[in-house]
């Protein structure tokens, strides 16, 4: 309100943009459609990472008692981590 001359004015504000309903319903049909592929893709990745976990193991093993390994044992254990690799 305008004290000198007692006017008022107002002004409404609405969002323009955004997402419509059919929008929000597209999205949340895709990732329920997706949903199985993510959990198998996290599943990958946990397999990859204990997958890595046990080369690193492996070697270390391998450095730290590999004397007491015959070179047959050796030369599997090695094979196995080049494969795991």
């Amino acid at each position: 309100k305008d004290k000198a001359t007692g006017k008022e004015q107002s002004i409404r504000i609405t969002a323009s943009g955004g997402l419509s309903e059919e929008d929000i319903e597209k999205m949340v049909a895709d990732a329920e459609a997706n949903a199985d592929a993510d959990a198998r893709f996290e599943e990958l990745i946990a397999a990859r990472n204990s997958c890595d976990g046990l080369v690193h193991a492996a070697r270390k093993t391998l450095e730290e008692a590999g004397d007491n390994a015959t070179a047959d044992e050796k030369a599997a254990i090695e094979s196995a981590i080049s494969e795991a690799e």
